[in-house]
């Protein structure tokens, strides 16, 4: 009777050792099972980090470049605007004015006339690119027809056209609508053209045409021919914060234009981008965003041959 008892008692025991095993195991499963989701949720959070870290150098490098280049637009204007009142101060202060001739004076002022005309123009593209940032969102809310303000930009350019014997060759759909900031389209274009014509050779043509891209978007190309140009140029050119661009013979030019036109268009959407298929022969993509109701790709007929 006592064995029996023992022996009970030795299986309730064995029995009661599996029992709290059994627990423990569980708890010790448990409790790795909550370490592994807390490493997890660790590690989660340390990439969370990571990529907020990321974020933050990255916004940094941005906030840096566009104080540079808000910078560099005040040095460039502060110093072009100043031309034209330098030269005009000169000339009301010069003690020989009135002993000059007729045609010296007035090639003073036709040189002054043209410095005062730079001015105006890049005072006007600074007041642009400086309302633009005043503003938190640029809207595109105007929708125009490309081929209008085409050609109203190209008027302005008449007298260059002609005096070069340029040929304009123009491919845009006669009513391919585009959707955005009809400041900025116009601004981005004058200055696209206005470059085009300053490179290309006497005789020599431009291009404008529309490559299709995709449901949201379209290139609008323009294309010269003119001196070489090197690979490091078209390097520097598709550099957002590039400022030294190298014109004609004897001309040089701060890139400021450029610069800008990068800058607008990023803010609504669109891109500029240089390439040159031959070494004479610049060609300007510009990105903009479709209109949605305007998916017409027909109409591709060529606009009239416009030689000036």
């Amino acid at each position: 009777m006592q064995n029996q008892t023992m022996i009970s008692l030795l299986i309730c025991a064995i029995i009661v050792s599996k029992i709290i095993i059994a627990i423990l195991i569980y708890a010790l499963m448990r409790k790795n099972r909550i370490l592994k989701q807390e490493k997890l949720k660790l590690i989660e959070t340390n990439l969370k980090l990571n990529q907020q870290r990321e974020q933050i150098i990255s916004y940094n490098e941005e906030l840096k470049a566009s104080e540079l280049f808000k910078t560099k637009v005040l040095s460039i204007t502060s110093h072009d605007l100043r031309t034209p009142f330098t030269s005009m101060d000169m000339l009301l202060h010069a003690e020989d004015l009135s002993q000059m001739t007729k045609p010296e004076l007035e090639q003073i002022l036709a040189a002054l006339g043209h410095q005062v005309s730079i001015s105006k123009n890049m005072l006007n593209e600074v007041l642009l690119w400086a309302e633009s940032q005043l503003r938190n969102n640029l809207e595109n809310k105007e929708s125009f027809t490309i081929v209008e303000q085409i050609n109203a930009i190209l008027s302005i350019f008449q007298h260059n056209l002609k005096e070069k014997n340029l040929v304009i060759n123009n491919t845009v759909p006669l009513h391919r609508m585009v959707h955005m900031s009809r400041d900025i389209f116009c601004f981005v274009i004058r200055n696209i053209i206005s470059n085009a014509i300053k490179f290309s050779h006497n005789g020599g043509k431009i291009r404008i045409g529309i490559l299709e891209s995709d449901q949201n978007a379209f290139k609008l190309f323009i294309e010269n021919k003119g001196d070489n140009i090197s690979n490091s140029t078209i390097s520097n050119l598709n550099n957002r914060n590039s400022w030294e661009y190298k014109k004609t013979v004897n001309h040089t030019g701060t890139g400021l234009g450029v610069s800008l036109c990068k800058d607008l268009l990023q803010r609504v959407g669109g891109r500029l981008h240089f390439e040159n298929r031959t070494a004479d022969v610049l060609t300007v993509y510009i990105s903009l965003p479709l209109l949605s109701s305007n998916r017409v790709t027909s109409d591709l007929v060529e606009s009239n041959r416009v030689t000036y």
